[in-house]
């Protein structure tokens, strides 16, 4: 039997929703004697972690403590430089939409924010991408990085889809502008 650890974020309105294991929460008992060693490590390394980056140790160190043979991962933001993306050989790495979203950071435009998500694609790791993405963009960062077999929902659904985005019946290319719809 898989004992499943989720990592998600936002939490909607307790901290603990963030880390479950079977989708039971994290209890407040193993917040309380869990996150002391995380901050004793950042002071001991003199490591200026920021909250995300301590709630992502919390929750390797709860699955840890539960045992979890697979973990769902969710980034916080972006990819390429986000906290969770310190696995190394996840078995699937999977990229649900991209939208134009903290385009301060990401950047602003589709592309920029897709070459950012597609940071979290390893050398031979098998990619699973939503149809509302620029798939040139993040084919080219699978090739770059070795990744795996890349697939699309149609692929995995038994037809050939389009890889780009869908068109209007103009012929043009729909421009994504609202993640809240897009998603």
């Amino acid at each position: 039997r898989n004992v499943v650890g989720l990592f998600c974020s936002p939490h909607v309105s307790s901290f603990r929703e963030r880390m479950q294991v079977n989708g039971e929460m994290i209890t407040e008992e193993e917040v309380v004697e869990l996150l002391p060693r995380i901050y004793e490590l950042c002071v001991q390394h003199d490591i200026p972690a920021t909250f995300f980056e301590i709630t992502t140790a919390l929750a390797f160190s709860f699955f840890a403590k539960r045992g979890t043979n697979v973990v769902v991962l969710e980034t916080g933001l972006g990819g390429r430089l986000d906290a969770t993306n310190v696995v190394a050989n996840p078995a699937l790495s999977v990229i649900t939409s991209i939208g134009l979203e903290h385009t301060r950071i990401l950047g602003d435009t589709i592309e920029l924010i897709a070459r950012e998500k597609g940071g979290i694609i390893k050398e031979n790791c098998p990619v699973l991408v939503g149809p509302h993405c620029p798939h040139e963009v993040l084919q080219e960062c699978a090739r770059e990085k070795g990744g795996g077999p890349y697939y699309v929902p149609s692929l995995v659904f038994g037809t050939l889809g389009d890889f780009s985005f869908k068109k209007k019946s103009s012929g043009e290319e729909e421009e994504i502008t609202d993640y809240d719809l897009e998603n």
